[in-house]
């Protein structure tokens, strides 16, 4: 090959030198050295030259591993256009194509032997012997237990915890898209991997660079001798559950701090489930990601993202890179501020150039001591982060503390008619209840409060009463208090705070929220959220086995447990309804449309497909059994004359709408008044036929309404009693179609039924003007 000259130097003969330095992964060490158990064995130069146009490729002269870890390599015949050498270790047999476009050249992981690639500038090489950083293309979770847990053997011992991590992406590429070291908004993984990483045993595990949200981490371990299986959410921003990409050359320690409940028998059942409050995690990004950079004309400065930290969190790490010569920076923040300080690390990582967008600069990681937040508001702090004249602020934000789910002292026990049912009321709200969480409910909170049930209420609750404490309601003072509007009552009761539904009428549909405080004797507040917004129903595994219908059978499928539903009143032209949020069964209650990707979160909106009928019923008494049998107490399937109140008024309706990609969809839907929660949507799931599934692009619901008389039987017909009305909605259309619950004609039944989703009506309605 022809050699090259740069602003008037020819490369030398004997080519150019350069040091090669593998990261191992170390806890807080960002630039350390490859471990014992990794080698580079052959390295191969890529050479691009403008727009990372491929000029060729050759083998790399390597000497043996020096005594800091690092290798030194010699390049030589560097073809004529050369901008930028890439570097990949440990492939014996890659190929031209390959070599043309190493950020789309897939391979499979080898920890041993590790694939890392690297990139440095031709006229970098030539101004010394530079050392280039190379990056594996894959991430690495490590497990641990946080002593206060581990100290229990018998409890949750760290040595049989390990991981199992599937739904990861079925191959990384080289080099990282853009040949520039990735970040948190990674293009969205489409291909994933059938086989799981980790079996359970290993503490430590790496995985293929996947998008954030897309991969499940599990842990299996043993509690009080069990079994279980627990997912874990990689969260880096807890409070909106943001989560992390798996980022190459990354290390995500997740650190079990608490256990409250055993795992899931199967591994199945965990992958499937949200991650919940059995088991309580930090999760940190040993390498948190560049996320925002300025420059002038002469350098550049970048920082790490804002950290959105646990209230007893007390450690904080951001990373900065600068590309000022010194390589100098300074950092700032209030020095009477629960910052404490920091620590710089002694270890830094020359960054790779990324063509004309970034020059090559040093990277650090500063770890940050905090003080836990013991109050129950957030706070947020300023760090400032300069280099030269160039300066950029990371936001600290640490949550308020959670007294009523940390503080082993104030434990809410709930009770139902006065026999208490739950000792740890959200514990078991966070494992138990289904559709509570705030992204189950379009982001309105209703898991952070005591919940009394709109309709006929059975609930109450205590909280621990402490020496000292201080009673708040509606700026009232005193050991008996009840709100303003009369809704809620507060009193001591011995050693305990005792909160009862003042209104105790069984048709109470007055929907509210409110509030009261209790100080304690370190005068600080801890308040706690009264809602009389919504319901708790189950559903049985009897109820699922009698009544629903899971599609190929999947028996797992149908859905059951206990529920949370909004309670809200929509108004038709005649009358105004009180009505379920969500679907029955349902464990969300935002829009859902089969075949929109963005939307495709949301399937649980569908919730449970369930038969109107076992047999064929003869009379109005027996008609819709599933309202005595399964529906909520106070709860019924509605007739068809309540979905044509409701079209009559407007309230009930469809529009055209789009995704932030453009992507267009029908959304049928209903606005509410005098509720908590403004609109609530009608989901698009069809319904089963036997196992099949039915017209999956309507919206479906079974009405109570026989169909009889003058729509096509008489009271005497045989097959009076097996037809009902069911509302439809495809695309804008909105309607009514009849239907056989069941296969048969002329009076049989075949046993091959039909399933439908439910939304259900209080038995009570009301007139207009709504009461």
């Amino acid at each position: 090959m022809e050699t090259i000259g740069l602003g008037g130097d020819e490369i030398p003969a004997e080519g150019v030198t350069l040091n090669i330095e593998l990261p191992n992964f170390s806890e807080k060490k960002i630039n350390t050295r490859a471990g014992a158990d990794e080698s580079i064995s052959k390295v191969t130069a890529v050479f691009y030259g403008e727009s990372n146009t491929y000029k060729g490729m050759a083998n790399v002269n390597i000497g043996s591993k020096n005594a800091d870890g690092t290798y030194q390599a010699t390049i030589s015949k560097v073809p004529s256009g050369t901008k930028t050498v890439h570097l990949v270790t440990n492939i014996n047999d890659l190929t031209e194509e390959e070599a043309k476009d190493l950020q789309a050249a897939y391979r499979e992981i080898d920890t041993n032997n590790p694939i890392c690639w690297g990139s440095v500038s031709l006229e970098t090489l030539l101004n010394g012997t530079p050392t280039v950083d190379l990056f594996r293309p894959y991430a690495k979770v490590t497990l641990k237990v946080a002593d206060a847990v581990n100290a229990v053997k018998a409890v949750f011992p760290e040595k049989d915890a390990g991981l199992i991590i599937n739904h990861t992406a079925a191959k990384s590429a080289i080099a990282p898209a853009g040949y520039n070291e990735p970040t948190d908004a990674l293009a969205p993984t489409t291909e994933f991997s059938s086989t799981d990483v980790g079996d359970g045993t290993s503490r430590e595990v790496a995985v293929t660079e996947t998008s954030a949200g897309e991969a499940n981490v599990i842990i299996k371990a043993k509690y009080k001798d069990v079994v279980g299986y627990y997912k874990v959410g990689l969260y880096k921003d807890t409070k909106n559950k943001i989560q992390y990409s798996l980022l190459r050359n990354h290390n995500y320690i997740i650190t079990v701090t608490k256990v409250n409940d055993y795992g899931f028998e199967k591994l199945d059942d965990a992958v499937k489930s949200d991650p919940e409050n059995r088991l309580e995690v930090n999760v940190v990004d040993d390498n948190p990601a560049i996320y925002n950079m300025i420059a002038c004309k002469d350098y550049e400065l970048g920082v790490s993202d804002n950290l959105s930290l646990k209230a007893t969190d007390t450690k904080a790490r951001i990373t900065l890179v600068t590309t000022l010569e010194s390589a100098k920076y300074d950092v700032n923040f209030k020095k009477d501020s629960w910052i404490k300080g920091y620590t710089p690390d002694d270890n830094v990582i020359t960054t790779p150039e990324s063509g004309r967008l970034s020059s090559s600069g040093k990277k650090y990681l500063l770890e940050f001591t905090l003080d836990p937040n013991i109050h129950e508001t957030p706070r947020t702090e300023t760090v400032t982060i300069s280099s030269g004249d160039l300066k950029l602020d990371v936001m600290i934000t640490q949550a308020g503390y959670d007294f009523m789910r940390d503080d082993p002292k104030r434990k809410v026990s709930m009770l139902k008619n006065d026999s208490e049912i739950h000792p740890d009321y959200f514990a078991w709200l966070d494992k138990d209840v289904k559709g509570i969480k705030p992204e189950q409910m379009q982001n309105v909170k209703r898991n952070d409060g005591l919940h009394f049930t709109v309709g006929k209420n059975a609930y109450s609750y205590k909280i621990p009463k402490k020496t000292g404490d201080k009673l708040t309601v509606d700026n009232l003072t005193g050991d008996v208090l009840t709100d303003k509007d009369g809704h809620f009552t507060v009193s001591a009761d011995g050693d305990y705070w005792k909160v009862t539904l003042a209104d105790k009428h069984d048709n109470n549909y007055n929907l509210w929220k409110g509030t009261f405080t209790i100080k304690n004797a370190a005068g600080i507040n801890i308040t706690y959220t009264v809602y009389h917004t919504g319901i708790f129903h189950e559903i049985t595994e009897n109820m699922a086995n009698k009544y629903e219908l899971a599609e190929g059978g999947v028996d797992s499928l149908k859905v059951k447990g206990m529920f949370y539903y909004g309670v809200v009143k929509v108004k038709g032209k005649a009358h105004t309804y009180i009505m379920l949020d969500r679907n029955l069964g349902a464990t969300d209650n935002s829009p859902y449309v089969p075949d929109v990707n963005e939307l495709k979160d949301h399937k649980g909106a569908i919730g449970g497909y369930f038969k109107i009928s076992e047999d064929k019923n003869k009379s109005d008494v027996k008609q819709g059994n599933l309202s005595s049998t399964l529906s909520p107490e106070g709860f019924e399937i509605p007739e068809k004359s309540v979905f044509e109140d409701l079209i009559a008024n407007g309230t009930l309706k469809t529009e055209v709408r789009h995704t932030v990609l453009g992507e267009s969809y029908y959304c049928t839907f209903m606005n509410t008044t005098s509720s908590e929660l403004k609109t609530i949507y009608l989901p698009y799931g069809g319904y089963l036929e036997g196992e099949s599934h039915k017209y999956p692009m309507h919206v479906v619901f079974w009405t109570k309404t026989l169909v009889s008389g003058t729509q096509g039987f008489s009271g005497g017909s045989p097959e009076y009693g097996y037809w009902y009305n069911y509302f439809d909605v495809y695309n804008d259309k909105k309607g009514f179609s009849n239907v056989r619950f069941v296969s048969g004609s002329n009076g049989n039944n075949t046993h091959r039924y039909k399933a439908m989703p439910l939304r259900l009506i209080s038995k009570t309605v009301l007139k207009n003007p709504t009461l």
